[in-house]
């Protein structure tokens, strides 16, 4: 059964994009067929991916409204759908759900790269089967996490990943405190990823943590490998 996974943050500049590209391009090396779907306008997953002209007329606005369109192929079994408008007028987005009824007879999983979109952020809500939380390890990213605990579903918020983690002794009390918060629930809180040279520089090249490179980054695999143990 075809499963949709959000991954969702109330705070830009967490690494949300790129963690989603992460996740999915594990999945889909597990011989799933795997799509991702944006609300960002940024569309930045395709860089992220190494993808250097994205001609992309029909996005996720076209899919909405006509209920087929194309894909951009970012890796074998791996393919995306982008946002091309900044606004999806408020008629079309019931016609969401029947796009994502399409969309699931298509694709294992569909991963979609959430931004605080007002016109789509509960209907994101509502078609999730899962809720992975990129966080930032401050006291503004926290309290964000407890609200988004208040408003979700709580038995869809399957994992929260704190990214680009530092050594400061601050954070790690943050992270000890999200970690005791929730320890009693069944959300999965990963260990940090931390900011590192070998993401910028993968970043930099379009290579995901999963793509052959020269770089070690074996212990940033292992992170989402672990986030995928509990939402697959």
């Amino acid at each position: 059964m075809s499963k949709v996974i959000l991954v969702k943050a109330n705070k830009g500049g967490v690494g949300k994009s790129w963690l989603t590209l992460q996740l999915a391009h594990a999945t889909a090396l597990k011989e799933k067929q795997v799509l991702i779907i944006t609300s960002d306008s940024q569309n930045n997953i395709p860089r992220f991916a190494g993808i250097k002209e994205n001609n992309f007329e029909n996005g996720l606005e076209y899919w909405i409204t006509k209920k087929n369109g194309t894909y951009l192929e970012l890796r074998d079994n791996l393919y995306y759908i982008p946002l091309t408008t900044m606004n999806i007028p408020g008629k079309d987005i019931d016609n969401f759900r029947d796009f994502i009824k399409v969309i699931k007879k298509l694709f294992d999983y569909i991963y979609i790269d959430a931004t605080p979109v007002l016109s789509l952020d509960d209907i994101f809500l509502e078609v999730a089967d899962q809720i992975v939380i990129p966080t930032f390890l401050d006291s503004v990213t926290t309290s964000s996490i407890t609200n988004m605990l208040r408003k979700a579903e709580y038995s869809k918020i399957k994992a929260i990943i704190p990214n680009r983690a530092t050594r400061c002794k601050v954070e790690k009390e943050y992270y000890k405190k999200l970690v005791e918060t929730l320890v009693d629930t069944s959300i999965f809180v990963s260990c940090p990823i931390s900011q590192s040279a070998i993401i910028s520089r993968l970043i930099e090249e379009g290579k995901t943590l999963f793509d052959k490179t020269k770089y070690n980054s074996s212990k940033f695999r292992a992170i989402i490998e672990r986030a995928l143990g509990v939402l697959l």
